[in-house]
């Protein structure tokens, strides 16, 4: 049994390790002590004077070493007399501190630090990230880099060893990926081993500095903390025009901007003197927030909470703080009041916005047209290309004339062997938005009157493969008009029309057909059945039907308003149906402009294909025979090819979106921008951060914790960013190298890069940040400068090979004893699949583009109004477009890309300086089977095998390519395994090889199936590595 001594002693002895290790040097109040009183003790004894408790304040000296009636908090070198110790160690419920309640708790290495650092004088510091960045001492012997040394100096301390330079072929791929987002090829990196001379790695550094690429890797990170994205968010997230501004920021880094003129335009742009449309272009910055036009909700809370994401983007993207704490109370770890916030929030209240805007794919106001800033070569190229596109298509190819004619007979041929009509019998309707009256009968549907409905039913229960889908639309239905068919039935012809069909201008943009093995409205999985042509009984010149296929909403099929009769939509399916293995369909109709028809019925078609989208005059010009065909038949002929034709589907592409390119290049473009109302809002500070709440006035002002405004600037946001860039400021700089370093080492110097404040992480190399910090502003705040400091020290050029050791004492690496490994952006690891098949087109900015997505996404969290709505509907591009970098991709906020959502990017409602790093299942499925990734894997089996050499040599070139070195004699031997076994199956199944090979709308090359789908197999195993994905 211990004596009663040693048992009042227990509690304590926890501390004997830890004290002996503190005693070897002094615990800092920064460092060691501020996080763990701000984690556990300021959100009751801090700033916020409305939430502290018992009138205690522990975050000033002052406060806390002053005499209370129950003692004296915080006695500097006397254990015993500090009544902070004494609550901390208490084991009674009444007395302990923090409180039980609170689930908070001190670790025994916290209590271990808090009384070392209490005997030892309880020195407090001001906030390191409020003091102003100092230069260091440096060696005075110093011969390589600052960096180094500084950083050295820690490793020393630890008793870790730095790792030596990691081999040349991984830094050049590091360096790559770092700099351009995109790994070397095959060929770059071989000039670089081959190149021995003196300052081999330093000329590749200014390459690569030098590349526009440079330009878009850096602006990913400035995108996710702008919040970037092409929709409002909000309600309906509609779609809106804001990449002039992306562009902008592109070029900026491109152009090496000087940081602080980079700020300064996006604060204050159009406020300089004489402004530019690029520095008002640049003001986008401040119009990334999220906005809607939904009714029902309120204009002037609306606006509140526009200005609070521009505070909030402020302080987590250039000044590091968490301002958005004080929006309803002072902040309760911070020292910013809430009179600070509105200060900071009337800057930005004196724009002329409106609380509902941006319905109908309009930009919200105040927006404006100008040119983008992007600078090119390639305005010549596309004039030249756009006419030799053009001639292609008038010129006439008799071998691809004759093709189609002898397709389009056999159609014509076969319509008359008869068409099938079999009722589908409808269970259900339904509509996202909102109102009713709509219902189903039979096949009949009647009531509609908005601008989506999903139609569920069962197929017919026929033995006949079902070729096609028919909706036939009827304006308007009298009480003698006939009904539908039973259920059941078929017939020979065209559904009798109603008495009489009442004419309305009405459109169809898109339909979409899927069908189970149960009902739509239960657990299943959907097959979404594509269609090999779109007909109709007839169509406006306009708008043809197959518009419907396109799935373009600015596309859509409308009928003849002057022909007679019902009119019908036919889809023919691109794979017949069978009633027996999917009898539930789902069929989900878009409408365009005008007004819905009122009514109409659903067939599933069996037989043959009626044809009857062809006009007459062509229908005639094909039936005539070719050696009594006129000249004028002939053109005619041709121009519905040219115009229509599966053949020349790829050129009619290119040159709509080579036509797009030089018009973004060229001609003005709506962008939103910053302005200063005609009659500013006032600005309150609001009780707990309620619009309808105002207290007292306030104007625009800066916190009272950092120093003052410079002389002379301004009481407008032109002031607030004189104040955030002068050199007087000390989070700026600090910011901003610190999100550099995370961009090139994964993690920041300060890890918590998004909050320099006191719930912030300690800096693992302070003197490192204020060096960086210090260099970056006398340099002229130049970005490349820096980065190549960065990039040229042994600290970034280290192996990332982690010993044992390394991993016991420094499992995240923050000391900096290797060099850094981390995931690919999401982004990245899509662009260098592309890269490395050879896709990828290299094109600089211009509108965002929307390539392969798994089904149509976008519906799942749309709605639909009786008003026009964009971005609502997905709708795929072609062409180049598929192949463009994935910082084009259109960011829709409630439905982002999932293939890069998989991978952790963020959906840009909000400032997202630093994204989570998760690690799911998920995400190899993407990789193996995403259309984008197995395309990708398809044409970079065919670039392989148009290299010359054996399969080793070739193996040998994609590991290269892909992975940025040689094989190992054992992957080797695992790939050549891969390949014989993949080759074994495809010869024995040739179609399955076929079937491989048809992913994607990249041209297949002319090779033997079997062969390319087995080195396209190959091309899925590399993709898939790891190291892929991982920067090195």
């Amino acid at each position: 049994m211990l004596s009663p001594m040693l048992s009042a002693l227990r509690p304590l002895a926890f501390l004997a390790l830890p004290l002996s290790v503190l005693a070897a040097e002094e615990v800092r109040y920064n460092r060691d002590i501020r996080p763990i009183l701000s984690e556990n003790c300021f959100s009751c004894h801090g700033p916020d004077d409305k939430a502290r408790k018992a009138k205690l304040r522990l975050d000033l000296f002052a406060e806390a070493t002053k005499e209370y009636k129950t003692g004296t908090p915080i006695v500097p070198g006397d254990l015993k007399k500090s009544e902070v110790w004494t609550r901390i160690t208490s084991d009674d419920e009444d007395d302990v501190m923090p409180p039980p309640k609170s689930h908070l708790k001190l670790s025994a290495a916290d209590k271990a630090k808090v009384k070392a650092w209490l005997e030892q004088g309880a020195k407090y510091e001001a906030h390191w990230a409020f003091l102003p960045p100092r230069r260091p001492a440096l060696p005075a012997d110093l011969k390589g880099s600052p960096i180094d040394a500084l950083v050295d100096q820690g490793l020393r301390a630890s008793g870790l060893k730095a790792n030596p330079e990691a081999d040349r072929a991984t830094l050049l791929r590091r360096l790559s990926l770092d700099l351009t987002g995109l790994a070397p090829s095959a060929e770059e990196l071989e000039a670089f081993l081959q190149d021995r001379s003196a300052g081999a790695y330093e000329k590749q550094v200014d390459r690569l500095l030098a590349s526009p690429h440079f330009g878009e890797r850096m602006a990913l990170d400035w995108l996710d903390a702008a919040r970037y994205a092409d929709t409002n968010g909000f309600s309906i997230d509609g779609g809106r025009h804001l990449w002039l501004w992306r562009d902008w920021v592109i070029q900026a880094f491109n152009d090496n901007k000087p940081y602080d003129r980079f700020l300064l335009e996006q604060l204050a742009g159009d406020l300089l003197p004489n402004a530019t449309d690029a520095q008002l272009i640049a003001t986008g910055f401040q119009r990334n927030n999220m906005n809607t036009h939904e009714g029902g909700t309120i204009p002037a809370e609306n606006l509140l909470n526009y200005n609070a994401d521009r505070v909030k983007t402020l302080g987590e993207s250039v000044l590091g703080l968490t301002l958005a704490c004080a929006q309803c109370h002072d902040h309760k770890f911070d020292p910013i009041s809430q009179k600070d916030y509105y200060q900071v929030f009337a800057y930005f209240n004196t724009l002329g916005d409106a609380g509902l805007d941006g319905n109908g794919g309009n930009n919200s106001g105040p927006a404006v047209s100008k040119k983008t800033v992007l600078r090119t070569d390639e305005e010549g190229k596309l004039t030249a290309r756009i006419a030799a596109l053009r001639q292609t298509l008038a010129t006439r190819d008799d071998a691809v004339l004759a093709a189609w004619v002898k397709e389009q007979r056999a159609w014509l041929a076969d319509r008359t062997k008869g068409t099938r009509l079999h009722p589908i019998n409808l269970t259900k309707i339904s509509t996202p938005n909102s109102g009713g009256g709509f219902t189903v009968e039979g096949n009949t549907f009647k009531g509609l009157g908005g601008a989506a409905y999903d139609l569920l039913g069962e197929l017919p229960q026929t033995t006949e493969p079902i070729i096609a889908l028919r909706l036939v639309f009827q304006a308007k239905m009298t009480p003698g008009g006939k009904p539908a068919p039973k259920k059941g039935a078929a017939k020979d012809a065209k559904p009798e029309p109603a008495t009489p069909p009442a004419p309305s201008a009405y459109q169809v943009s898109a339909v979409d057909v899927t069908v189970d093995k149960v009902p739509g409205d239960q657990v299943n999985i959907h097959k979404l059945q594509k269609f090999s042509r779109v007909t109709a009984s007839s169509f406006d010149p306009a708008h043809p039907p197959g518009n419907v296929r396109a799935m373009n909403q600015r596309l859509a099929w409308q009928p003849d308003m002057k022909a007679p009769g019902d009119q019908s939509l036919t889809l023919t399916f691109a794979k017949p149906l069978s009633a027996t293995e999917t009898p539930a369909i789902t069929t989900q109709v878009y409408f365009g402009t005008g007004r819905p028809p009122l009514q109409g019925q659903l067939f599933a078609v069996t037989g043959h294909d009626d044809g009857t989208d062809l006009p007459p005059d062509i229908i005639a010009a094909v039936q005539t025979a070719d050696d009594r065909r006129t000249p004028e038949q002939t053109n005619l002929l041709w121009a519905y090819v040219a115009k229509y034709g599966e053949a020349l589907r790829r050129v009619r592409v290119d040159l709509a979106n080579a036509e797009e390119r030089l018009a973004t290049l060229t001609q003005p473009q709506s962008t939103m921008v910053m302005n200063i109302a005609a009659k500013p809002r006032e600005t309150f500070i609001l009780h707990r951060g309620d619009y309808s709440q105002p207290t007292t006035k306030v104007g625009p002002g800066t916190p009272a914790a950092l120093p003052p405004l410079p002389v002379g600037a301004p009481a407008n946001r032109l002031g607030l960013a004189q104040w955030i860039v002068m050199k007087e400021n000390p989070l700026t700089a600090r910011v901003a190298v610190n999100r550099l370093w995370k961009t090139l080492f994964g993690t920041g110097l300060v890890a918590s890069a998004a909050d320099f404040g006191l719930q912030g992480e300690w800096p693992s190399h302070p003197e490192l940040l204020d060096w960086l910090a210090v260099e970056f502003v006398e340099s002229g705040w130049d970005i490349k400068r820096l980065t190549r400091t960065i990039v040229t020290s042994a600290t970034y050029k280290r192996s990332s090979t982690a010993t044992a050791e390394m991993l016991a004492q420094d499992p995240a690496n923050r000391r900096l004893a290797r060099g850094a490994r981390f995931r690919l952006p999401a982004e990245l690891i899509r662009d260098n699949a592309l890269r490395a098949s050879g896709l990828l087109v290299p094109q600089l900015g211009g509108p965002s583009v929307n390539p392969y997505s798994p089904f149509d996404l976008w519906r799942e969290v749309s709605h639909y109004g009786s008003t026009p709505a964009t971005a609502q509907n997905f709708v795929q591009d072609h062409g180049d477009k598929l192949y463009r970098r994935s910082l084009y991709t259109y960011w829709k906020r409630t439905a982002p890309p999932a293939n890069m959502m998989a991978f952790d990017a963020p959906n840009r409602e909000v400032c997202t300086v630093t994204r989570g790093n998760t690690t799911t299942p998920l995400q190899a499925l993407v990789t193996l089977n995403d259309v984008q990734f197995a395309e990708a894997a398809r044409v970079l089996a065919a670039r392989t095998l148009g290299r010359p050499g054996d399969d080793e040599a070739r193996l040998r070139w994609a590991f290269r390519e892909v992975v940025s070195r040689d094989p190992s004699d054992r992957e080797l031997a695992v790939a050549r395994r891969t390949l014989a076994r993949e080759r074994q199956r495809y010869a024995a199944e040739p179609a399955r090889a076929t079937a491989a090979l048809q992913v994607g709308e990249a041209p297949d090359a002319p090779l033997p199936a079997p062969e390319q789908a087995a080195w396209m197999q190959v091309g899925v195993l590399l993709l898939n590595l790891s190291e892929t994905v991982t920067r090195n």
